[in-house]
């Protein structure tokens, strides 16, 4: 197979196989320096590990398994960060260990543990990775080293893989086919070669030689001792030792390293595992009465994950049950469960200490339930104690109610008040005219509670449809609910409703009002008034002797109230009165004027 070139390593490719045995050598002659405390190459080494890590995951998992794609977002995003602050980072690969500038980052522990033997293998010897390189950039790279590690035949190598995706920002360094062991000069493949050869003039002689120092020589001297995978059985202890002491010193670093992996590893859940053994298990071709047991043990899996809140894993666990397609088990018989009280109290209780994205992922669940699902948020709505977690499920049970929202009828009947009040939340999400017949079937609620939050729903209500229900509520309501539906009803101009506040106004127990229901009379009439109750204002900005006690302030609010309806009648009224020969509805009347200049 043709191998592509590319001029970057055009000069590089006959030097990586003659260079490659020399280089333990030049770093055991040259050590290189320390540089374990450099928080740069720190960051360097840090994302080979991750790089490896994520490999594993991937081998591990699903593709579409939502650990190995936080994975892959994590690492590119460690390499995005990893070339803008160093710029462009450049890894050498060598048969068993990744080097930056020399120094080793990754060592192989085993032939599985050996990340680096993939690139080497293939003939990659380098890779660098620009400063503007993409997620698939790095996601081709990580497909391409899975499908040459892999157990699956493949055609290709890994040179070959990574010319065909395309990498604009990742430059590879690797030999071409025509520099291998055939192609070398007699000089390299002797150095690729480490064994001698026989000379064929002298064939005889020097086996005859060798044959009678072996038998003669001492089987533990160098040279003559036999061969084994790793070293020559009569290399002298020296070097153990050495890498004894090697060992002891880097045992630290490396046991750190082992638990950071390990607890690495361990961040992904059983439940997870097991989700994904199962994909596994039905990608794999299985038979129909394999497929039926596995149906018959994922329900154990969902019941888990919903027990500890886990809502996305039991999310995948109703996909994968859906797949398995089988008879013993359905949504109606499995919400059933859900909806006893135990089960909805524990699942109110997991809602209200888990975070909004959370509650998120659980009314996923509850709509992949489909319709059953609305009874079942319900249900959780009414025993949940957290604001955060009631605003999201309602807004959900809103969402799949909109177009018929008649299905929340059987709660507004509900004894528990507060089960009556999170329905009207719901109502008042929805919204629109649709709403305002089942908003006063709860307006005749017996607690004041639930009639509070139906003034307050009615505000996503069109004004002309909520206007009849808000002046129905008025007669009866204490002093908190009659400010709140005047503040309904303040949203525009109305006659017949200023014509009812101005009863209020003109009333004679209207001064014995607590303060808060006068000044949302006096609120709610500046905004809704017009000019068919100037006349009566004007009575009213008159009324009162020269000394009655609060007149004053009654004459200001009255005036203020003229000049909010602002029409040309209002302004001639204030002037009039700005004229006035008593002094308090002189003043009010200024002071109103001037604020209309303001205002203009």
């Amino acid at each position: 197979m043709d191998v592509p070139t590319n001029d970057n390593t055009a000069a590089a490719a006959p030097m990586a196989p003659a260079s490659a045995p020399d280089e333990p050598a030049a770093r055991a002659d040259h050590p290189p320096e320390d540089r374990s405390s450099d928080p740069a190459f720190k960051a360097v080494a840090a994302w080979i590990g991750q790089l490896a890590r994520t490999l594993k995951t991937c081998r591990l998992y699903h593709a579409t398994n939502p650990t190995v794609l936080r994975f892959r977002v994590e690492l590119f995003e460690a390499l995005a960060r990893l070339t803008t602050d160093q710029g462009a980072i450049t890894y050498r690969f060598t048969a068993d260990d990744v080097l930056y500038e020399d120094a080793s980052l990754y060592p192989a522990k085993s032939r599985d543990d050996n990340l680096a033997l993939a690139f080497h293998r293939d003939g990659v010897r380098g890779i660098t990775f620009a400063p503007a390189v993409t997620q698939r950039e790095l996601d081709a790279l990580v497909d391409a080293v899975l499908v040459v590690s892999g157990q699956a035949h493949s055609e290709d190598d890994l040179v070959t893989l990574l010319w065909q995706a395309n990498l604009q920002h990742v430059d590879i360094d690797y030999v071409p086919a025509e520099g291998d062991v055939g192609a070398a000069s007699a000089e390299e493949t002797q150095s690729l070669v480490p064994w001698p050869t026989a000379d064929p003039e002298n064939e005889g002689a020097e086996a005859e030689v060798a044959s009678t120092e072996t038998a003669s020589g001492d089987p533990m001297a160098p040279g003559t001792g036999s061969r084994s995978d790793d070293w020559t059985t009569g290399d002298l202890s020296t070097e153990v030792e050495a890498g004894f002491e090697e060992l002891a010193s880097l045992a630290p670093q490396e046991v750190a390293r082992f638990h950071e992996e390990f607890a690495a590893e361990h961040e992904v859940s059983l439940m997870t595992t097991a989700l994904a053994v199962g994909h596994a298990y039905l990608d794999a071709g299985i038979n129909p009465d394999d497929r039926a047991e596995l149906a018959r043990f994922v329900p154990r899996m969902l019941r888990l994950a919903v027990g500890e809140g886990s809502w996305l894993e039991a999310r995948e666990a109703v996909g994968l049950l859906r797949e398995c397609a089988s008879d013993e088990w359905s949504v109606e018989t499995f919400t059933q469960e859900l909806f006893q009280p135990v089960s909805v109290g524990a699942t109110a209780e997991l809602l209200d200490r888990q975070r909004p994205e959370q509650v998120a992922e659980f009314v996923a669940l509850a709509r992949e339930l489909g319709e059953q699902s609305v009874e079942w948020l319900h249900l959780v709505l009414g025993v949940s104690q957290h604001r955060g977690s009631r605003r999201i499920l309602a807004d959900a049970i809103a969402g799949l109610c909109r177009d018929h929202p008649e299905r929340i009828a059987p709660w507004l009947a509900d004894p528990n008040w507060f089960v009556v009040r999170n329905s009207v939340q719901v109502l008042g999400a929805i919204g629109g005219e649709v709403v305002v017949g089942l908003l006063g079937t709860a307006a005749r609620h017996p607690d004041r509670r639930v009639r509070y939050e139906v003034v307050g729903a009615l505000g996503a209500v069109p004004p002309a449809s909520a206007r009849p229900l808000l002046l129905q509520m008025l007669p009866g309501a204490d002093t908190r609910l009659f400010a709140a539906i005047l503040h309904q009803l303040a949203f525009e101009r109305h006659t017949e409703t200023a014509v009812l506040l101005m009863g209020f106004l003109q009333s004679p127990d209207f001064e014995q009002r607590p303060d808060l229901e006068r000044r949302a009379i006096y609120s709610a009439l500046a905004a809704v008034g017009t000019d068919d109750v100037l006349l009566e204002l004007e009575a009213e900005l008159a009324k009162g002797t020269w000394l009655a006690r609060g007149a004053d302030l009654h004459r200001q609010a009255i005036a203020r109230i003229i000049a909010r309806i602002g029409t040309p009648r209002a302004r001639a009224l204030l002037e009039r009165g700005a004229e006035s020969k008593r002094v308090g509805v002189r003043g009010a009347c200024g002071e109103a004027l001037r604020m209309i200049h303001v205002r203009g």
